[in-house]
């Protein structure tokens, strides 16, 4: 999949009823997960984008992951098998960005809000998108993945997120939106690539 522009994304949150923040600095963040399942690759897209003081659409979307890496697909961290967080929904205020003990102690956007997932219990290379459970805080957070953005691996058990040069940049702009007073949490949206 070719990534969308920030444009199109925003018109397809309109298109899906979801919730566009357009506050000078308010931040939209989100990712869309691909149609491929089976691989261990960093082969979706996270993004945020907002509206400048002057009304023109800025920000970012690069290559990312939103699934868990082979290791914890076939070693699950929970009995019921692998998290998965749910694509094609908006998670209102479900991340708080933290500069410090986001995630292992680091600077991440920290889950502290439920979301919906699926869990795939059968611990093969392939998500299954089954067992369905809603608003739960399993600590998938949103994090920086090491340098290369290769292979997922032991980064994701299903954790969202890049590598640290580009989630460096987001956490640039969720300190933005906070400078101009609109808080740390922030509203996630998880699209897919059959939206587009």
């Amino acid at each position: 999949m070719e990534a969308p522009n920030l444009l199109q994304i925003r018109n397809k949150f309109k298109e899906l009823g979801f919730t566009v923040f357009s506050k000078p600095f308010d931040m939209n963040l989100g990712a869309i997960r691909t149609r491929d399942n089976a691989s261990n690759k960093f082969n979706d897209y996270i993004f945020m984008f907002y509206m400048d003081d002057k009304g023109e659409l800025k920000g970012h979307i690069d290559e990312g992951t939103t699934d868990a890496g082979m290791y914890y697909r076939l070693h699950p961290m929970n009995i019921k098998g692998t998290a998965i967080i749910q694509h094609g929904k908006q998670y209102r205020g479900s991340f708080t960005y933290m500069k410090f003990g986001g995630h292992r102690g680091q600077e991440a956007f920290r889950q502290t809000g439920g979301v919906d997932y699926w869990r795939d219990p059968n611990r093969d290379k392939y998500l299954d998108f089954i067992n369905p459970e809603h608003n739960k805080i399993y600590n998938t957070n949103g994090h920086d993945m090491g340098t290369i953005g290769e292979n997922v691996n032991k980064w994701s058990a299903g954790c969202w997120g890049s590598t640290n040069s580009v989630m460096d940049y987001y956490y640039e702009l969720a300190q933005l939106q906070i400078k101009h007073g609109h808080g740390n949490k922030f509203t996630f949206t998880l699209l897919h690539e059959d939206n587009f």
